[in-house]
């Protein structure tokens, strides 16, 4: 076991690496899933949709009685479902307030507005506006514009109705629009309740969180241990280390296994770390572990491992190449990239182009994250498909034939040139 104890050793000498890679890179992940994780641990499932609220300010500039009952009535609306800011009519207050995101809509009554609107209620005609800015960074502001118009419509029927078109009639209608939107609000009418289809059932709280967490594995496994066993076996496999090999009682079989057997150990122990790491994760964030089956953990375990393996086998085809350690490393980073980006990992599939998903389906990241899926019952899959994660775990195993296959070749070519 003289070549299989030195590989350790190897291992064990590049502490930077181990230090950023497997480290370092895996603490950033699990920081970067937390928040995802803690949001799919405790999302809401009450079935109540709540009303986003906006901050609104009114501004009047209508002197007269029925202007100020007007601004009022507005202000009273607007507080039923929204927060009511108080502002100065001032140039400058009213531009920081809407830059500095203080107020999401300012609504401005102009003068004369009271009198246009009593005439316009009269004569049947389109009611004036009423002076709007909202801010560029805020949908609720548009959301509130509307209100702006339900409210003076609700204030044109009320009058046309009573049939008093003057300040007082104006003043009254305004006030009952007020309260009838109190009303409605007090006995429930404005919340909405949300009906989950059949797609919804099965998918507790956490999974979505615990999927996304392991699917990350697939960047740390072709970044981190593709990097330190292509460095590990290109110390094997320099001209200089190969000759003293060959006259050495060890058959080369021998050592070829003991390299095998390296990078299993190594794969075994990364899996380990790894899958301990995301549960005491899935358990910091308060997510009941026991919400997924024994074949649920099983299946996702031998997911992840193979993934784990295929990045071995994909660093053992880089060491076959020769290369130096900081190409290496380059290769790495960018293949790991390219797996979070075309796999589904890191963007939904539905909102990535084709030819995104075309190339991701030439990478063994995008059947990983797919299996992922089949055997929680989560995202791509609408239900636990053991069949399908077998499949898409067989093709990313299929990566790792090939890679060994063409390192193998490599090697052969490379021994036969005497490099």
């Amino acid at each position: 076991m003289t070549t299989f104890k030195a590989g350790w050793r190897i291992v064990f000498a590049h502490k930077l690496y181990l230090a950023i890679y497997i480290v370092w890179l895996y603490a950033m992940m699990v920081m970067m899933s937390a928040a995802v994780v803690n949001n799919s641990v405790h999302q809401s499932d009450d079935g109540i949709f709540s009303e986003a609220k906006a901050s609104v300010a009114v501004v009047n500039r209508d002197d007269t009685e029925a202007g100020h009952e007007l601004a009022s009535s507005l202000r009273g609306y607007f507080a039923v479902s929204n927060t009511v800011i108080d502002l100065q009519d001032r140039p400058t207050v009213l531009q920081n307030a809407v830059a500095t995101d203080h107020v999401d809509l300012i609504a401005i009554v102009p003068e004369g507005y009271a009198s246009d609107f009593i005439k316009a209620c009269e004569q049947g005609t389109a009611v004036p506006k009423i002076g709007t800015v909202t801010s560029y960074s805020s949908g609720a502001g548009t959301m509130g514009r509307m209100e702006i118009d339900s409210f003076l419509s609700n204030m044109r029927i009320s009058m046309t109705a009573a049939k008093t078109f003057d300040g007082s009639g104006m003043a009254k209608a305004a006030k009952r629009t007020v309260e009838d939107k109190r009303a409605a609000a007090a006995s429930g009418e404005n919340k909405v309740a949300v009906v989950k289809g059949d797609e919804g059932k099965g998918v507790v709280p956490g999974l979505t969180g615990f999927a996304f967490t392991v699917k990350l594995v697939a960047y740390l496994a072709f970044t981190a241990v593709t990097v330190i066993i292509a460095v590990v076996l290109s110390a094997f496999g320099g001209a200089e280390r190969r000759r003293r090999l060959d006259v050495t009682a060890t058959s080369p079989r021998r050592i070829g296994l003991q390299q095998i057997l390296l990078c299993v150990t190594f794969s075994m122990a990364v899996w380990a770390l790894y899958m301990l790491v995301i549960c005491c994760l899935m358990a910091a964030c308060g997510m009941d572990l026991r919400v997924i089956s024994a074949g649920g953990y099983a299946m996702v375990a031998m997911a992840v491992f193979s993934v784990i393996l295929v990045s071995a086998c994909f660093g053992y085809l880089l060491s076959a190449f020769g290369m130096s350690e900081n190409a290496v490393n380059g290769v790495a980073n960018v293949v790991g990239l390219a797996i979070m980006f075309t796999s589904g990992m890191a963007f939904s599939v539905s909102l990535m182009p084709q030819a995104m998903i075309t190339i991701g389906k030439l990478l063994p990241g995008w059947w990983y994250c797919v299996s992922i899926d089949k055997a929680l019952g989560v995202g791509t899959a609408s239900s636990v498909d053991v069949a399908g994660w077998a499949y898409d775990t067989g093709l990313v195993l299929l990566f790792g034939v090939a890679f060994v296959c063409l390192g193998l070749g490599f090697s052969r070519l490379r021994s036969e040139r005497g490099e």
